[in-house]
């Protein structure tokens, strides 16, 4: 019967199917999975390599940055004391020339009083003349005495 055939057929199928089962195995085992394990290897190292660079250039730029802001509050503090200096030289600056605007003002006003004080006297003392020359002619036109003899 051809159908109990298929019998021996197929056991000889099963037997290099098995043959080629190990074989694949023994390929894959010993040739293939080292270099695919190779592989995976170089390419982690290749990762763990950037990723340490990464770190490494993470800590460099963090490190920048905190100089940056160190220069940044030096320059802050240095325009600071810079504006202060300046708001206090002119603070001293004018204060100086309130000092002479004020001294000028004083010796106007001691140069103006000296002379309404000059002026004064002389025109008390004017008035004085025309006062003793006034009353020198009233006597005079009342007494009838020259106004020569008539002292005052």
């Amino acid at each position: 019967m051809p159908q109990l055939e298929q019998i021996e057929f197929f056991i000889s199928q099963l037997f290099w199917l098995g043959v080629f089962f190990v074989i694949l195995f023994v390929v894959l085992t010993y040739i293939t999975l080292p270099k695919i394990r190779a592989f995976l290897n170089k390419r982690d190292e290749f990762v763990q390599s950037h990723i340490s660079k990464q770190d490494e250039l993470i800590k460099k730029a963090e490190q920048l940055i905190e100089n940056y802001e160190l220069k940044l509050n030096e320059a802050k503090n240095q325009a600071s004391q810079i504006i202060a200096d300046a708001k206090e030289n002119a603070l001293q600056d004018s204060e100086k020339l309130i000092k002479a605007t004020e001294e000028k003002i004083q010796q106007e006003i001691k140069n103006t009083e000296e002379r309404v004080s000059k002026e004064k006297s002389l025109a008390i003392a004017e008035l004085n003349d025309q006062l003793k020359d006034s009353a020198s002619t009233f006597l005079s036109k009342i007494t009838n005495f020259d106004k020569g003899n008539i002292k005052v």
